[in-house]
């Protein structure tokens, strides 16, 4: 492999392994909208009026973590673990948020339970 080669492997190699140190995967959730963050990808804002279903579940191995597409969830945010807010829309759009804190979402979710 010539200089230039290894020059742009290394590159590739760091921007890959920067890439695992800034994202971050940030949810908000109040009584009337989901915020989803998917630093540095993707922001969404979704309001409960537009949502058919939402609950915390165990979805298990997905295919490892970042944005999984076309899983029987939907698209899937995560950045560690196997629990999460599986939301289905009106329109019939599926996907599921990762969260570390499925204890405290558990709590809102029966909360909110219309």
């Amino acid at each position: 492999m010539s200089n230039v080669g290894l020059i742009i492997l290394a590159v590739l190699i760091f921007v890959v392994l920067a890439m695992f140190y800034v994202i971050r995967l940030k949810t908000e959730i109040d009584n009337y909208e989901i915020r989803m963050h998917f630093f540095p990808f993707v922001k969404k804002r979704i309001h409960w009026t537009a949502i058919k279903s939402a609950e915390v579940l165990d979805y298990g191995f997905v295919g490892g973590w970042g944005i999984r597409l076309w899983t029987k969830y939907g698209t899937v945010y995560n950045t560690k673990g196997t629990k999460g807010l599986a939301i289905e829309l009106l329109n019939g759009k599926k996907f599921l948020i990762g969260t570390q804190k499925e204890t405290e979402l558990s709590e809102f979710m029966k909360k909110i339970k219309r």
